[in-house]
This record gives structure tokens, C-alpha cells and sequence, in this order.
């Protein structure tokens, strides 16, 4: 009897931790924004806490998520400052939306007051990324398109990911 409760909760335990699912189509961060609104993409770089007005964790539509940012470059990006923009183009990045939780593709929750430290990628087999570190990704992509802007002109289009896997890149 004991024997079997321990397999039936070794099987219960399994059963909990997600697996990879089927990899998205290879983009280059430059050019995700011009592929398939709900495509599946896999998208390679440095994972980041996104450094501006609007980065920030909630719980719309019933799961928490925090917003990251995918960088293609391997360098710390500025802090943001409202009070000192920042001059010259911004660093090339895509925008990801990361479930919080344990399982590979989900992040560590962020305290209300957090470090780079904080900022925790879970990738398979227990392995984690921090702030920084060479990560795949793997999602669902979100094409928002170009539309009026109230105050004149028009407002690019954006996209973002909504991670389902990460890996080590």
C-alpha cells in the first residue's frame, strides 16, 4: 500500500511540471514585429527587467505576469530617468510578457522593492537565468498595429511575446 501512494505521488508530481512545447519559428529580434499577429516564435537574447515609464508586473486577465524585455545585445542598457531622456536610439529589444511561477518559461515574483538580483527566469531541469544571461524563448507573438495618434500623426506598431518555454540561448 505504501509503495503505491509514493508511485501515485511521484506521478502526481510528474504530471505537475510542464513540458517544452513544439519550438516556434526562428526570428531575429529586428524583425519580429513584422511577422504573423498570434504566431508562434522563438526568439534569442539577453533576458532584462525593462527599463522604462511602463514596465510592470500585473494580474489582467487572471494569471501575473511581469513585462521583460529580450535584448539582442549583451549590454546593460541605461537606467531608465525621466528627468535625463536618454540620447540616441533605444538598444535593440523585444518586449515579453513572462507568467510568474516555477516551471520553465516562468519567472520568480518581484518584490515591491527589487535588485537585478531579483529578476529570475526559470529555464528546464532546475537551471535559471538571471538579469542579463543568453536565454531562448519560445511564445506566442502579439502584433499591436500602427494606428492615430490623438495629438497627430501615427503610432508605430509593436509587438510582444507571451513566453510559454525559456531556455539557456
Amino acid at each position: 500500500m505504501r509503495a503505491l501512494l509514493l508511485v501515485g505521488w511521484f506521478a502526481a508530481v510528474g504530471a505537475c511540471s510542464k513540458s517544452a512545447p513544439a519550438p516556434g519559428k526562428a526570428v531575429a529580434i529586428e524583425s519580429l514585429c513584422n511577422e504573423a499577429d498570434q504566431s508562434r516564435v522563438r526568439i534569442t537574447g539577453h533576458v532584462r527587467y525593462r527599463r522604462g515609464l511602463l514596465s510592470f508586473c500585473s494580474s489582467y486577465g487572471g494569471r501575473q505576469t511581469c513585462d521583460l524585455a529580450l535584448y539582442a545585445g549583451p549590454e546593460k542598457p541605461p537606467d531608465f530617468d525621466i528627468m535625463r531622456p536618454q540620447k540616441g536610439p533605444e538598444p535593440l529589444q523585444a518586449k515579453i510578457s513572462v507568467p510568474v511561477g516555477d516551471d520553465p518559461g516562468e519567472m520568480d515574483q518581484l518584490p515591491k522593492q527589487f535588485t537585478e538580483a531579483d529578476v529570475v527566469l526559470h529555464l528546464p531541469n532546475g537551471a535559471k537565468a538571471g538579469e542579463g544571461s543568453k536565454v531562448a524563448i519560445d511564445g506566442t507573438l502579439s502584433v499591436i498595429p500602427e494606428s492615430p495618434n490623438p495629438s497627430g500623426g501615427m503610432l508605430p506598431k509593436s509587438c510582444y511575446v507571451k513566453v510559454e518555454w525559456a531556455s539557456a540561448g
